[in-house]
C-alpha cells in the first residue's frame, strides 16, 4: 500500500496518520524550494506527517 502520492503510519498510541509525500528534484534550487512549501504545510497543519522524495533521474 506505499504506492501513490501518501502512505500510513501508526504511532506509539496506535492512531493512523496519513503521511504525504513530496517529490523534487535533487538540484540545490528545487530542495530549497519544496523545503519551503513543506514548511508552509507543517506551519498550516502541526500534525502532518511529510516525506520528501527526490528524484533519482541523472539529470541535475
Amino acid at each position: 500500500m506505499e504506492d501513490g502520492p501518501y502512505k500510513y503510519i501508526r504511532d506509539g498510541t496506535g492512531k493512523v496518520s496519513r503521511v504525504i509525500r513530496i517529490g523534487t528534484r535533487k538540484s540545490q534550487l528545487a530542495r530549497i524550494q519544496t523545503d519551503s512549501v513543506a514548511d508552509k504545510l507543517k506551519e498550516l497543519y502541526p500534525d502532518i506527517h511529510l516525506e520528501i522524495i527526490g528524484e533519482c533521474s541523472g539529470e541535475e
